[in-house]
């Protein structure tokens, strides 16, 4: 994930030129292998045993390295050698670059320093991050832009990162941007959470352009969809329900119980809400462009705390 921010980095610093970029991703996005595929490939993960992993991420937010050793199918020495095996994504973008002749080896490690000092990344956080830290890389782009969020939205961000990432497509950024109102879009999914009796209720939702919505419901549905029908609904929906139920998950293993109403997927913007967006989250990569719209999570952890206390 870090290699997309890398490459806007460079493009942003007016290091590469678009196609040059574009045409860099294109090679890298090839050349990285899946720690599943990497697994059978070696002979430590039968098919059936990936995806059986594959199905337990869509339930718990853990690692396929993480499951894969829990259930047995593997030894953490095994998952170590392939995650070793997997070459670092800014890296290969980085060596793409130089093969293309559009920068050198000098330049490359200029522009390394040059992000760090423009993030005010330690060694220890830049290696964190390029080893695919989430929480560490949202954090240094918050800290960047200034903005503080409850840690419920923090992690509510970060989990949805990886949630992308395990089952829609690795090769996106997100761009975050404080507002009061969602702003006009074709198709809105949402789904509202709420408070363990049920009387306080916060907004989640996706809302993108036509386009965007067919794209990620065939990108989560592994197949095409092509018109804006009941199968493109029911696979955003899916999505995002299935998005906020392993976050629940993870507030529940903290002691906080939350629930949540059944999504809905609609055409317009209109939102089932009381209370104001707090951030939306721009979605930008290579196949999908849509928003995701958070409102006050963190009101839902307090009153939970309060009438726990």
């Amino acid at each position: 994930m870090f290699a997309q921010y890398f490459g806007q980095f460079l493009l942003n610093r007016s290091l590469v030129t678009a196609s040059q970029l574009d045409q860099a991703m294109s090679a890298q996005k090839e050349t990285r292998v899946k720690l599943g595929v990497l697994a059978i490939n070696k002979g430590y993960l039968s098919p059936e045993q990936v995806e059986e992993v594959h199905q337990a991420q869509t339930r718990i937010d853990k690692r396929f390295g993480e499951i894969a050793v829990n259930l047995g199918y593997a030894k953490e020495e095994q998952i170590s050698e392939l995650l070793s095996s997997q070459q670092s994504a800014h890296l290969t973008l980085g060596q793409t670059l130089i093969d293309q002749g559009t920068i050198d080896y000098e330049g490359f490690a200029s522009a390394l320093a040059l992000y760090k000092k423009d993030y005010s990344l330690t060694d220890d956080k830049f290696d964190a991050i390029v080893n695919g830290n989430i929480e560490a890389l949202l954090e240094a782009i918050l800290t960047k832009e200034g903005i503080s969020l409850h840690w419920a939205m923090n992690d509510y961000i970060s989990l949805f990162s990886k949630n992308m990432i395990r089952f829609i497509d690795s090769h996106i950024r997100l761009e975050v941007a404080t507002g009061e109102a969602a702003t006009a879009y074709e198709w809105t999914a949402q789904q509202p959470l709420l408070s363990s009796d049920r009387i306080i209720s916060r907004i989640t939702g996706i809302g993108g352009s036509e386009a965007s919505f067919l794209k990620l419901a065939s990108l989560y549905a592994q197949e095409a969809v092509e018109a804006p029908d009941e199968m493109m609904e029911a696979s955003v929906g899916e999505f995002l329900n299935l998005h906020n139920g392993i976050f629940l998950v993870n507030l529940s293993n903290r002691s906080i119980e939350l629930e949540m109403e059944p999504q809905s997927v609609t055409r317009g913007t209109e939102l089932a809400t009381t209370t104001p967006v707090k951030v939306i989250i721009h979605v930008d990569g290579p196949q999908v462009k849509f928003d995701l719209i958070i409102a006050d999570l963190g009101d839902l952890i307090a009153t939970n705390y309060n009438r726990e206390a």
